[in-house]
């Protein structure tokens, strides 16, 4: 359930996009480059042209009315990949997400969740999503936004939507990839989505990290690296166990690899993919001849309606 919460948290953030009213750039133009990017500080950054994006505060939540100053590289080599790179401030580094922690006998979770960035491209052409934006794919007659339901119109027209989450995926260096298609929004196929850390009552982290594995992702559980915790007698006042487990990323699920620093109160993170997926119904598949349709989110502590949305964008390759 948490996880669908999250997906809609994503979806109503980009359906605000149609709305946004910040001015800014509304072009990105992609730089051929010798050799991709290794990682935030590579020198190939230096030779593309960014694209200031002012992104707007979700209606409804804290940051509505406010806007986001939201900066974009995005560069490519023949043949090769695209990469894209974004930052942005944000004061505090979001990394609790709800983590458990042992106090006066009792376990409860932390506030706090994580940050987040979205990128949704159009895969096959989406009716007025260029002018409009991700509102178009969201369609449903409930007044409630938990029960919006986030579709294409038809089956001819599909999304590619890569989430970027500062706890559950950068940690192990992606971002999830998925797709929008007539039904609803799904993940590529192969593993990559976090599952939640707590014993059947709900009351408590199931695991811990096993002493006897090196962590793949220190401060983090990992799939394949826990043990079941049997004795509780051993935590002490204010131990903290993680309440999510990562899962390490595999198939299409793994296509979008991503390094991220936050340093000096700002984000910046890179995104990087092939051109060419070879998968063309649930990847955008990158022609330096053509212009791609896009939209950009970024989210503050990932909690409801904190985010901040784009109008619709365009990528141009030079």
């Amino acid at each position: 359930m948490k996880g669908l919460v999250i997906v809609v948290m994503v979806l109503i953030a980009f359906a605000a996009m149609a709305f946004a009213a910040g001015k800014g750039d509304t072009e990105i133009v992609a730089k051929k480059v010798s050799k991709d990017p290794s990682d935030i500080t590579s020198p190939e950054w230096g030779q593309a042209k960014e694209a200031a994006i002012i992104n707007d505060g979700a209606s409804g939540g804290p940051f509505e009315k406010k806007t986001l100053e939201v900066k974009v590289k995005a560069v490519y080599t023949k043949g090769g990949n695209i990469s894209v790179l974004l930052s942005w401030p944000d004061a505090d580094q979001s990394m609790t997400k709800e983590a458990w922690k042992f106090s006066k006998g009792n376990w409860s979770r932390q506030k706090g969740n994580e940050d987040m960035a979205a990128i949704n491209w159009e895969i096959k052409r989406i009716k007025n999503f260029a002018t409009k934006g991700c509102a178009v794919v969201c369609h449903s007659d409930a007044k409630n936004h938990e029960d919006w339901k986030y579709h294409t119109e038809t089956a001819t027209e599909r999304g590619d939507l890569w989430v970027w989450k500062s706890y559950t995926t950068s940690p192990l260096g992606y971002a999830e990839d998925g797709y929008v298609d007539d039904d609803s929004r799904k993940s590529d196929s192969g593993t990559g989505k976090a599952k939640k850390n707590e014993s059947a009552d709900k009351k408590k982290p199931k695991f811990m990290q096993d002493p006897s594995k090196k962590a793949t992702a220190a401060g983090s559980l990992v799939d394949g690296e826990t043990v079941e915790i049997k004795d509780y007698s051993k935590f002490k006042e204010g131990d903290v166990v993680p309440a999510w487990i990562l899962s390490k990323f595999s198939g299409s699920m793994a296509d979008v690899t991503a390094k991220a620093k936050w340093a000096n109160g700002r984000w910046t993170v890179m995104l990087q993919r092939k051109l060419d997926t070879s998968d063309k119904e649930n990847d955008v598949q990158f022609d330096p001849r053509r212009d791609y349709n896009l939209g950009i989110a970024v989210f503050n502590d990932s909690s409801r309606h904190n985010s901040y949305n784009s109008v619709p964008l365009k990528l141009k390759f030079d």
